[in-house]
């Protein structure tokens, strides 16, 4: 990782884009996998591997405010929110003296809403799981 003037990439630097939408998440993580399995032959040694699906999930969290947007978008493409496909959801890293890193989500549905709110919170929060049915693109890069 290149840092700069001990200057590394933080949330500030971090842009959450969605087409047709203007929303701050507060949290976003993604993972993806490539299942894998050892494949053996005769005897007890492995002869190699084999490959199984690809899967991609994400959780993002939003303030009641942005999820109550998101409920509005909804509402003027006349589509529930679970049947909400978003095309693709950018994260974008920019910081001061290094080059913008974009990775790209493809083709994000909502799978679960999750509300908690208790005494003495300064702020109400939405967490929504995310299916990726596409690929996760790492600064261009396909995974596979």
């Amino acid at each position: 990782m290149a840092v700069i003037n001990g200057k590394a990439y933080d949330w500030g630097d971090i842009s959450i884009k969605i087409p047709g939408l203007e929303i701050e998440a507060q949290e976003i993580s993604y993972d993806d996998e490539l299942e894998k399995e050892t494949v053996y032959g005769k005897g007890q040694k492995a002869r190699g591997y084999g490959e199984g699906n690809y899967k991609a999930s994400a959780k993002m969290s939003l303030l009641r405010d942005d999820f109550d947007d998101l409920i509005r978008h909804c509402k003027r493409q006349g589509v529930a929110l679970y049947k909400l496909v978003i095309p693709k959801i950018t994260v974008s890293f920019a910081s001061t003296h290094q080059r913008t890193k974009i990775d790209v989500l493809n083709l994000v549905t909502i799978t679960k809403t999750s509300h908690k709110n208790a005494q003495g919170d300064k702020s109400l929060k939405i967490d929504l799981d995310l299916l990726v049915v596409g690929e996760i693109e790492r600064d261009g890069l396909s995974p596979m």
